[in-house]
């Protein structure tokens, strides 16, 4: 660290591996980075995945995940310690219970908590086992300690359990999930990609521009540029909106670099 700089702000991410790094932990720190943050990575399942989409997924054992988190915290000075949580692909209903156990508990409780709930790759393939339970019931632990909740709008249809055809049909079900703010992001959706913020009875529209391309990970580059801000101590809103100007100039980028 340089005298007289402070660290930048640790996030503690816990999230699926992407071997390929277009999405998951890779993606994920290097979205921590682009927002002057710094990120752990804890492993939740390991992917075989390149660029025609993912084959298989093995998760990680909850215990495992725990004593990931553990490792990194144990006989860290408070200084050192993250200021938020990102969680992405969980893969198992287990693992998400353990983990909202131990968000619950010092020191990671009083933490803003970003929660993108990942629930299938666009391959198709089933990302989380819900163990027989709705995703919504997978995940309510977590949900209900999140500062923001990031669906896309495929995901929040898989937690509300019925397909969505309007925007405030959208809200609506944004309100029921425990979280205490919901980003429901709009590249899903036919027209310029359009991101609702819902948090309680405020409503923020945060419009973009559609872009050329199939740039994966944006969702979990967005999320976890979230997290970073907040650890920053950006407000929320805002915190969303820089978010969302990181993740545009990545798509740019991969637009101008790709073959």
């Amino acid at each position: 660290m340089t005298r007289g700089r402070p660290a930048a702000p640790r996030v503690l991410v816990c999230a699926g591996l992407d071997p390929s790094g277009g999405a998951g932990l890779v993606a994920d720190l290097e979205a921590l980075a682009a927002v002057g943050a710094r990120g752990w990575a804890v492993a939740t399942a390991l992917t075989a995945q390149g660029p025609r989409g993912a084959r298989r997924v093995a998760p990680v054992d909850p215990g495992l995940v725990l004593a990931q988190v553990d490792a990194l915290l144990d006989g860290l000075p408070a200084r050192d310690r993250p200021r938020a949580v990102k969680t992405g692909m969980l893969g198992t209903a287990a693992v998400a219970d353990a983990l909202a156990a131990r968000l619950a508990a010092p020191p990671l409780a009083r933490l803003p908590l970003v929660v993108d709930p990942v629930l299938a790759a666009s391959s198709g393939l089933p990302l989380l086992d819900a163990g027989g339970r709705p995703p919504a019931d997978a995940l309510a632990a977590l949900l209900s300690r999140a500062a923001l909740v990031t669906p896309n709008w495929p995901e929040l249809e898989l937690l509300a359990g019925r397909p969505l055809r309007t925007e405030a049909e959208a809200v609506r079900e944004a309100r029921r999930l425990p979280a205490r703010a919901v980003l429901v992001k709009g590249g899903h959706r036919d027209g310029e990609p359009v991101d609702l913020l819902v948090r309680g009875g405020r409503l923020v529209r945060l419009g973009g521009r559609r872009r050329p391309g199939e740039a994966r990970g944006t969702g979990c580059r967005l999320a976890s540029a979230i997290a970073g801000l907040l650890a920053a101590g950006a407000p929320l809103e805002e915190a969303a909106r820089r978010a969302k100007r990181a993740v545009e100039a990545y798509i740019d980028r991969a637009a101008r670099t790709s073959p």
